[in-house]
């Protein structure tokens, strides 16, 4: 009976972080899209995308990293990327912080998130 135990509990494991990917996702999707005026189903799309689109998931990646905690690996599975890329939208995103518009844009951004994560019970 303890195999069966461990692996119910290894499943619901499973199943709490998937529901806390899919509700970050949604925040970021509806966030950073609306922020930066890109579709979420774009934003979420195999291949790079126009600048603009490339942009905002960079900077939802960089969010979903940063501020929210997740692992490289994590927050590039949100939007189908590897942890490679998550990296590298980080560096970028990091970056372009030194323009000033930039660093308070993305503070807000941040702010956003973390509300919007701690009002959905996924924090």
């Amino acid at each position: 009976m303890q195999v069966r135990t461990d692996l119910s509990a290894s499943s619901q494991e499973r199943r709490r972080r998937h529901a806390r990917e899919d509700a970050t996702k949604r925040i970021l999707v509806s966030l950073v899209g609306s922020a930066l005026a890109v579709d979420g189903e774009r934003l979420c799309a195999s291949g790079r995308g126009t600048a603009e689109e490339a942009y905002a998931r960079q900077v939802a990646l960089y969010i979903a990293h940063t501020t929210l905690g997740f692992s490289y690996t994590e927050a590039g599975r949100l939007f189908g990327r590897d942890r490679t890329t998550a990296a590298h939208a980080c560096r970028r995103v990091e970056e372009q912080r030194e323009i000033e518009r930039v660093d308070q844009f993305v503070d807000r951004l941040e702010r956003a998130a973390c509300q919007a994560s701690l009002g959905s019970g996924r924090a």
